[in-house]
């Protein structure tokens, strides 16, 4: 079931729980069990998704999926506050190092990968004009959720919040997440086969991420920018460690991607349960079955190294039936002949075609010509004969020598 919270606190958020029940039929039911401020009262339910109103901020709630009937997604209906203009955004929570906006220190929420790659597409299909999507990094609270949830934000300043446009666009986009899990279906029993990643790197906007889940088909969990690994401090740390060891337990995700040269990052992630990817890596491995591009890097050779899917590759259907063990794969030689013609294929015209000889002295005189092309008007000067210009040559010898000659 989905949940959707909404905060009387949040201006926004208010004005996306009016849209919510305003583009789809709702039955109302009041849950006495409840107090109203922490999700009782009424209750607006239709198929496989429910709506509670709460009186505090989102990022000051304590496990508020207890509230719903069995939740499998809360989505957080929110403002985004920043100098970033017109911005319909989504984002995982957490805090990297000490919680300074709800939640706890070094803790993080269960994201929802799935269902946040699903919304992304879902702003931009509903956002009104002259509205950017974009991605954000982890942070703030709540941490505490007790079920996989995301905010799902419109943004950034007042008059963005009381937009009914934009409000309207932030509801379609939730609602289109009914009956949408919040991680990928595994493909070999186990995380490592799941297409989700942790994006460790970037800024606080990560439009690398962002492109990479928007044209493949990955989905990002946890993202810790540049500031969030900063906070954290010595990566070296038990403590740092734990932390980025949540990260992927909390993503459900077994895959990083790294924006920048992050090597100290770099090197503590090659002591977890994980493996740091290029994005070639990622795109390469789009739509080709992950048990497979074990069997292949394994046997043929990585993707860094040169190996690429084709589209017999991606024949071989995702999905918990492929048994890579069990695909039949020949590994060939290709003849010598095939590959000299190969690698002539998109070489420059000059290589193919000899270069006609230039006369002995044209590009000398092709460069005289340039500097006179670039002369200033009226700057005429006299052509120096071959005697003239020769002394000049003199010049290198050491200055006691040009002494001796002047006197």
């Amino acid at each position: 079931m989905l949940g959707i919270l909404v905060s009387r606190a949040d201006e926004a958020s208010v004005h996306i729980g009016e849209q919510l029940l305003d583009v789809a039929e709702w039955h109302q039911r009041e849950d006495d069990s409840l107090p109203d401020a922490d999700g009782g009262g009424t209750v607006y339910e239709r198929e496989g998704v429910q709506l509670r109103e709460f009186e505090d901020l989102h990022l000051s709630l304590d496990r508020p999926a207890a509230a719903f009937d069995d939740p499998d997604l809360l989505v957080f209906a929110s403002k985004h506050s920043g100098e970033t203009g017109r911005l319909l955004t989504a984002h995982h929570t957490g805090n990297f190092g000490p919680a300074d906006h709800g939640g706890a220190d070094d803790a993080l929420a269960q994201a929802c990968p799935n269902a946040h790659a699903r919304v992304l597409d879902a702003l931009a299909a509903h956002a009104p004009e002259r509205y950017d999507v974009g991605m954000e990094c982890t942070h703030h609270g709540p941490t505490d959720v007790g079920a996989p949830s995301m905010f799902v934000e419109v943004g950034s300043s007042e008059a963005e919040w009381a937009d009914p446009a934009a409000a309207e666009a932030v509801a379609r986009a939730i609602l289109d997440l009914e009956g949408v899990p919040p991680h990928r279906e595994p493909e070999d029993g186990d995380d490592w086969s799941r297409r989700q990643l942790v994006g460790v790197g970037g800024g606080h906007y990560a439009p690398r991420f962002e492109r990479v889940a928007r044209e493949t088909d990955w989905a990002f969990g946890h993202v810790a920018a540049d500031w969030g690994l900063d906070a954290l401090g010595d990566l070296d740390a038990p403590a740092s460690r734990d932390v980025l060891q949540e990260v992927f337990e909390a993503s459900r995700a077994a895959y990083a991607l790294v924006d920048g040269e992050r090597p100290a990052v770099e090197a503590a992630l090659a002591d977890l349960d994980c493996r740091v990817v290029t994005e070639t890596w990622v795109r390469e491995t789009d739509g080709v079955a992950l048990p497979l591009v074990r069997r292949l890097e394994r046997e043929v050779g990585t993707v860094v190294d040169g190996l690429r899917f084709g589209d017999r590759a991606a024949d071989v259907a995702g999905g918990s039936t492929v048994d890579a063990d069990d695909t039949d794969l020949a590994v060939v030689d290709l003849p010598a002949e095939l590959l000299d013609e190969a690698r002539g294929i998109g070489r420059p015209r000059a290589r193919r075609r000899p270069a006609a000889r230039r006369p002995p002295g044209a590009l000398r005189q092709r460069r005289a010509r340039r500097r006179r092309r670039r002369r200033p008007p009226g700057d005429v000067r006299p052509r120096e004969s071959p005697d003239a210009r020769r002394p000049r040559r003199t010049d290198v010898r050491p200055p006691r020598q040009r002494r001796d000659r002047r006197g």
